[in-house]
């Protein structure tokens, strides 16, 4: 099995339970893809080094996984067919490079305050 992470950046103006919603379909396909998610992250809203799709903010979202690589093609399309998904970037890493999950999706979500304009 290979390693690899996933940052991907989310429209801003999502609300936290529809940004909940997308993290967990990505998850979940994954997961169908054979993949298994090892650690997943919602660093918050962010501003952007520069306009995409005309928006200046997004919500950054970091997931590191284990598959077989088979499946990353798929997830490329489900990620570049989403609307709600701004940009994207798959790479490979080592396994030193996985991090600790210290809390679940909905704690990060609610942490960060989710996908809400300030």
């Amino acid at each position: 099995m290979k390693f690899y992470e996933t940052t991907y950046i989310v429209h801003s103006a999502l609300q936290e339970g529809r940004l909940n919603d997308i993290t967990e379909s990505i998850n979940t396909f994954v997961k169908s893809a054979g993949g298994e998610i090892l650690y997943s992250d919602n660093w918050g809203r962010k501003k952007l080094a520069y306009l995409i799709d005309k928006q200046k903010y997004g919500t950054y979202v970091l997931i590191q996984f284990k598959g077989d690589g088979q499946g990353n093609a798929d997830l490329l399309v489900e990620l570049e067919h989403n609307p709600n998904v701004l940009t994207y970037l798959i790479s490979s890493i080592s396994e030193n490079d996985i991090m600790e999950q210290s809390d679940n999706i909905d704690d990060q979500i609610s942490r960060t305050g989710g996908g809400t304009t300030s």
